[in-house]
């Protein structure tokens, strides 16, 4: 069997599709679609929420320092640093596979307004953790409370996603990629410099209080998430998502079987792919303060913190020629030149880091290019890839085990770079990032082409596929929730 599936001509499927189905209109189902207005609202709720998400993601940082500084390394240990980082992660992984089944089988909307709404119960409940004594115990409730976001922060993205590209797909077919990379990873990637600068003006308008920083900083965490809700209960499914869905289909687990021979390879690849990416992105992300932080003579908080947003900045340029690449050189290749890029230096970096140590400008900037190819490469396409090589009917499902991968990665590489770091020394996760990278590289090359794939067409190829093994997809019947 052929890894890929067999797409065949487009006159055999429409042939096939004339003698197995009806049109929309010859079964008297409406010509549904959602008005612009309704369109732009799930488009700007895409923005905003993974900007949210990408601010979760980014409060590592300041709270590794806060806590450090609050508790001392004694009770803040590396093993609870990591604990805590994971904790997000751990509860993402779950969202995703959740919510990535919730939302092909029920509705984007519903699915998305139980995101935001745990994304905001967690980020409420982290910040009243200062409340309680800082400690041990303290600290076992915040990974608890970091959890429960995570897993509104991991869920939020196959809903999104899957809204959000057909959303483009309807309004702007051509420019479906650069406008998928504009709400998700440069939304994201844009988070957190403002995190930093937010971080900061805290910090100096409270003489370094870090207890009223931490309290500014998750406070804004919970009200993203707030506004996020009341734009969603205005939204409605997409076109693509109305006419091709599971939402009434006799669900077996033989039509699971199905589905996994006819996508196995997609999920493959794109899983593998986004698992090597989180895995030095990540911990490369969360360690920058610690890093930075060991850097800064005497530590000094707020110097850090400056050196923090510069880093943070120097990625959002990176995503931005990514969306434009995507269009132009594809988003495979622009994905296979992030990878490059991240080869080069990222042992560049490892084999100069003791002299680069001791300059932390060139340190910063070589470490923000670094991060700025990852953001180029990988971080801008691999989420596009994965969006687009599933059918509408599965788009969550296949987002969500591909971005699962990617965060059980995060998660892998997390636990990994730490005691890689205090066994043999810094530069160490830079040769390591590259190595992983050249990897990235080679299974980029596997990965399908997906601006070449029409998403209505996918559509019908797999409901005539399901059709010809005895499953008709019942279309246009759902309600809205």
């Amino acid at each position: 069997m052929s890894p890929e599936p067999n797409n065949g001509s487009q006159g055999e499927t429409e042939n096939q599709g004339k003698d197995t189905f009806v049109s929309t209109a010859e079964q008297g189902i409406e010509d549904y679609h959602p008005s612009k207005a309704q369109s732009n609202i799930t488009i700007v709720s895409c923005y905003i929420a993974n900007f949210s998400d990408g601010f979760q993601n980014s409060l590592a940082n300041p709270t590794n320092v806060i806590f450090k500084d609050l508790l001392g390394t004694n009770a803040f240990t590396s093993v609870m640093k990591t604990r805590i980082s994971n904790s997000l992660i751990v509860g993402a992984i779950l969202g995703v596979v959740v919510l990535g089944y919730t939302s092909d089988m029920f509705s984007r909307k519903a699915g998305l307004l139980v995101t935001s709404s745990l994304v905001a119960i967690g980020s409420l409940l982290s910040t009243v953790a200062l409340q309680i004594n800082p400690s041990q115990n303290m600290l076992w409730y915040f990974v608890i409370a970091r959890g429960i976001a995570g897993f509104g922060v991991g869920g939020e993205y196959p809903p999104s996603a899957a809204a959000g590209i057909e959303e483009s797909d309807d309004l702007m077919r051509k420019y479906r990629g650069p406008l998928f990379v504009s709400f998700t990873t440069l939304m994201a990637t844009l988070a957190s410099p403002i995190l930093q600068i937010i971080y900061l003006i805290c910090l100096i308008a409270s003489n370094n209080d870090l207890t009223v920083t931490f309290h500014a900083i998750y406070s804004i965490a919970t009200v993203l998430p707030v506004a996020i809700i009341i734009l969603r209960l205005f939204m409605v499914d997409s076109t693509l998502f109305r006419h091709s869905n599971l939402t009434n289909q006799r669900r077996s687990p033989r039509i699971y079987l199905l589905l996994a021979r006819r996508y196995w390879w997609r999920i493959f690849t794109t899983s593998f792919a986004f698992f090597l990416y989180d895995f030095i992105n990540f911990p490369n992300s969360i360690m920058s303060s610690s890093i930075i932080s060991s850097l800064v003579k005497d530590g000094d908080i707020r110097q850090t913190a400056t050196w923090q947003v510069i880093l943070a900045v120097l990625p959002v340029p990176g995503v931005l020629i990514g969306a434009w690449l995507t269009n132009v050189i594809g988003r495979r290749n622009t994905g296979i030149l992030g990878f490059a890029g991240y080869v080069v230096l990222g042992f560049i970096i490892g084999g100069t880091y003791s002299k680069l140590s001791k300059n932390i400008a060139a340190f910063v900037v070589l470490y923000g290019l670094l991060q700025a190819f990852g953001h180029m490469g990988p971080g801008a396409t691999i989420g596009l890839i994965s969006t687009e090589s599933f059918p509408t009917a599965v788009r969550g499902m296949g987002y969500g085990i591909a971005t699962a991968f990617g965060r059980t990665g995060a998660a892998v590489g997390t636990e990994c770079f730490t005691p890689l770091e205090d066994a043999a020394g810094i530069n160490s996760t830079f040769y390591l990032a590259g190595g992983v990278a050249i990897v990235g590289i080679l299974v980029y090359c596997l990965l399908p082409e997906s601006s070449k794939l029409d998403l209505a067409k996918e559509d019908r190829m797999l409901e005539e596929y399901l059709a010809e093994h005895g499953y008709h997809i019942e279309k246009g019947n759902r309600m809205d929730s």
